[in-house]
């Protein structure tokens, strides 16, 4: 259940987390994570200005590509076509569009990575590392 992104504002991050860090086995898809629902939470933790611009990007980004005649909204075009977008928009000569960019990928990099499942599919189980923790201050007499 999202808190305050629409149906099709959680679609457009859904795409554009996939083209961001597209995810292959191990890794699970983006679908299968709570990418979408920590961004929601992330918007909803955030101030008003902060999360209207948030999502007046994440439409922007999602007709951008029809605008540069790129034949279609995000959504609708193919993984390698949008990765290439973001690359042309990582090059831009606007540091705007520069910075804009590299924050929609470490948003759609934090929220995936941050998964517990993709966690432990790298490597790192944090429950376990939590239990350790502990584990070492119960031996050490601390709080």
């Amino acid at each position: 259940m999202l808190n305050v992104l629409s149906a099709r504002e959680a679609s457009i991050f859904a795409c554009l987390c996939d083209t961001v860090v597209a995810p292959e086995p191990p890794l699970p898809p983006v679908a299968a994570t709570d990418a979408v629902a920590a961004f929601d939470r992330l918007l909803a933790a955030g101030t008003p200005a902060n999360r209207a611009g948030l999502r007046a990007l994440l439409l922007a980004v999602e007709i951008a590509p029809r605008m540069l005649g790129a034949g279609g909204r995000l959504r609708r075009l193919p993984r390698e076509r949008r990765t290439e977008l973001l690359e042309r928009a990582a090059m831009a000569r606007s540091a705007q569009v520069r910075q804009l960019a590299a924050v929609l990928r470490g948003l759609a990099s934090l929220t995936y990575f941050g998964d517990d499942g993709v966690m432990r599919a790298l490597g790192y189980d944090a429950d376990e590392r939590v239990a350790a923790g502990r584990a070492v201050r119960e031996r050490d007499g601390r709080p």
